[in-house]
């Protein structure tokens, strides 16, 4: 293995990283919207749960059963912004991880190639330093041997 072939399988363990470490953030951001949405979820569902009783209702409970309805309605309001950056920074993880996935494939192609010309170039050495054998001498045995 020459210096190029080294260079690049270092280069291979270092796109490896950078790979692993964005699909790490690509699954953190993932688990982030998912958290977000879920709590969006819960507050739709307590607020569509708030309903009025039927029949005659005291002053206090329906200020509070409107206060409360107020207050999630304020909460998912505040939710949103949340929600749109949580899924803009999944989005980009997206892409930096895709970017980092291109990039680790691309070092190993270089890798491949470098490592198959390191191959070939061994072969022709091997092949330059074989002893020289005159082809007409081998050809008088094969004549010699068949008469």
């Amino acid at each position: 293995m020459n210096a190029r072939t080294a260079r690049r399988k270092r280069i291979i363990r270092v796109r490896s990283v950078e790979h692993q470490m964005a699909e790490a953030n690509l699954a953190r951001a993932k688990g982030e919207l998912a958290s977000l949405v879920e709590l969006a979820q819960r507050l739709e569902t307590l607020r569509v749960d708030l309903a009025m009783a039927k029949g005659a209702v005291a002053g206090r409970a329906l200020n509070s059963v409107g206060e409360l309805g107020m207050r999630l309605d304020m909460a998912k309001e505040n939710l949103a912004a949340p929600l749109s950056h949580a899924s803009a920074r999944r989005d980009e993880m997206g892409v930096r991880a895709q970017h980092a996935m291109v990039k680790e494939e691309s070092a190993v192609r270089l890798y491949e190639r470098s490592r198959r010309s390191d191959e070939a170039d061994m072969e022709r050495r091997s092949d330059a330093n074989r002893p020289f054998r005159r082809r007409a001498m081998s050809l008088r045995l094969i004549e010699g041997g068949a008469a």
